[in-house]
């Protein structure tokens, strides 16, 4: 009998190996590999992670803290964001992330 992870109530596209999306409609399936690497990494979860406590220090814990995204897991999408979007100061990378959530993450699929 197969158990599935806890860990899915928190990704919207990685559901274990095979889920792959079929389309990278929003970057699916890069947000796929994302999650993927967050679930299967045990220190990818660490609150004392870097990339965690980076995110803590820029203020960001308070960006849609109620969309059920763990701080761990929200802390590599915004690292990733910025290195593929950002760039351009900490405000304007902050309110990019904030709209990619809404727009590209946070969308019904």
């Amino acid at each position: 009998m197969s158990h599935q992870n806890p860990l899915f109530e928190f990704t919207r596209f990685y559901k274990g190996p095979g889920t792959e999306p079929q389309t990278n409609e929003n970057n699916q399936k890069l947000l796929w590999d994302y999650e993927r690497f967050w679930v299967e990494r045990e220190d990818e979860r660490a609150m004392d992670h870097p990339r965690v406590v980076e995110y803590l220090q820029d203020g960001l814990p308070l960006c849609n803290e109620d969309d059920g995204i763990p701080i761990s897991l929200k802390a590599l999408l915004f690292n990733r964001y910025c290195h593929w979007m950002g760039g351009y100061g900490l405000e304007s990378d902050v309110e990019g992330f904030k709209k990619f959530l809404h727009r590209d993450y946070l969308r019904p699929l």
